[in-house]
């Protein structure tokens, strides 16, 4: 049996996950939520600029308070999570976002909206966001059972690929028959509607560790680094880790200069890009929906490091792109479908195998800990994208990010993670003791 148990009281039955109803309800809450966030992702930044008339700090600021909470809070909110139960957490979160983003039409309707209010409901949305983004993955295994964890998490992120696809154009066309802060409101009333889904879920009670008679309820600080010491001992969550923080560095630095390089340097108008990016959405659509079947296939561990190889290829073929032709907009398309492909595919494998390992009342540590550490790597590789851009050119930031992307597949490659043939048996490596220190094992 694995430490401190289930978190929710039942788990899915034999058959399709859609006709599991608890997993059906979370699947559609989400889905209806992927599509809204989707459209203000859009609308947020246009409702900054055309509304606002915000310069290109305040522009900037937007941005990075959407991150912020993260690298702020997450490590702590880790600890929170471990210690409630996971259910009131998802339907709370989304109840608050409801509440911030509505404000925005309301105060804009009222001619009263401001940048600072802006501000505001950006960074209230993003804290809400990194107690939803802990605590949803750490709620997931105990609803549909750790044996069908791939499933699942295929399923959610094929809707999360479906509303990158649909949801900019809709944003779009949206935005222009109603204004962009009224569009806001679409967000805002699928969050409400999330809310009012998860509450149908079943409940949870608080995760608990193995009981330990000499031993003390944590502080927060040693619970939190009771999180990092997890993914340190567990020799597959210590590498799976490193290759996330390498794939997410390097991918925010091509993205960092993505569309400058094909409009500067490749010379590509704005309809191709559009065309190309709407391929390479399809092309993690499609990861999205073969990634369970990649690793029935192939494995945990080579799905793994196959994975991040699709991206790397396909930004080294992006960095040839030259000229403003159909030949050069369909090696663009292409190599964005290719790149865009190995994502989903990979965070689908990474995310279930970490669910797989870890134990419930780790869950939220162990999530946050990697998230925190990802969402450094981004603003990091943000940086790097344009330090590489404006010191060798935007060819060859992408050029050295592409070959960078090579950098976590070889690491996997290299690693006990490249042998995991079966989620049960990276889990059951989790049981075996780890440390001599019990309240560090995986699995007891």
């Amino acid at each position: 049996m694995r430490s401190g148990g289930s978190p929710v009281a039942v788990t899915a039955k034999p058959g399709s996950l859609f006709r599991h109803r608890s997993f059906f309800l979370l699947w559609s809450s989400q889905s209806v939520s992927f599509l809204g966030t989707q459209i203000t992702y859009v609308a947020l930044p246009l409702t900054a600029v055309l509304v606002l008339d915000a310069t290109a700090m305040e522009s900037g600021l937007v941005g990075a308070l959407e991150r912020l909470p993260f690298l702020l809070f997450g490590l702590f909110v880790g600890v929170f999570v471990d210690r409630r139960a996971r259910r009131p957490i998802l339907v709370w979160t989304n109840a608050v976002r409801f509440a911030a983003l509505a404000w925005i039409p309301f105060a804009y309707m009222l001619d009263m909206l401001t940048m600072a209010q802006l501000f505001l409901v950006v960074f209230v949305v993003g804290t809400m966001t990194v107690f939803f983004e802990i605590a949803y993955p750490s709620y997931v295994p105990g609803l549909v059972g750790r044996e069908r964890l791939m499933e699942a998490n295929g399923k959610l992120q094929v809707s999360e690929s479906v509303a990158e696809v649909v949801g900019p154009g809709t944003a779009g066309v949206l935005i222009s028959a109603l204004s962009a802060p009224v569009v806001i409101l679409l967000d805002a009333v699928s969050y409400a509607v999330s809310a009012l889904s998860l509450m149908k879920l079943p409940s949870d009670a608080a995760p608990h560790a193995p009981k330990d008679a000499d031993r003390k309820a944590p502080s927060v600080w040693a619970s939190v680094r009771e999180g990092f010491s997890v993914i340190k001992q567990h020799a597959l969550l210590r590498w799976c880790t490193v290759a996330a923080v390498f794939t997410s560095l390097f991918f925010s630095a091509v993205m960092a200069v993505y569309f400058l390089f094909l409009i500067r340097e490749a010379g590509v108008g704005a309809a191709e890009i559009g065309v190309i990016t709407a391929i390479g959405s399809a092309g993690a659509l499609c990861g999205a929906l073969v990634a369970d079947r990649l690793t029935l296939r192939l494995g945990v561990g080579p799905t793994l490091v196959l994975s991040l190889v699709f991206p790397a290829l396909g930004y080294l073929v992006l960095a040839s792109v030259h000229g403003n032709s159909v030949a050069a907009v369909a090696t663009a398309a292409v190599a964005s479908f290719v790149a865009l492909f190995g994502i989903p595919v990979f965070d689908v494998t990474v995310i279930s195998f970490r669910q797989a390992v870890t134990p419930d009342h780790l869950l939220g540590r162990v999530n946050a800990t990697v998230r925190t550490f990802a969402w450094g790597a981004l603003s990091v590789g943000s940086l790097l994208g344009g330090a590489l851009g404006t010191a060798l050119g935007l060819r060859q930031a992408v050029l050295v990010s592409a070959i960078g992307l090579f950098v976590p597949s070889l690491i996997l490659l290299l690693s006990p993670a490249r042998g995991v043939r079966r989620l049960d048996e990276a889990a059951q490596a989790a049981s075996e003791p780890q440390s001599p220190q019990p309240s560090l094992q995986l699995d007891q």
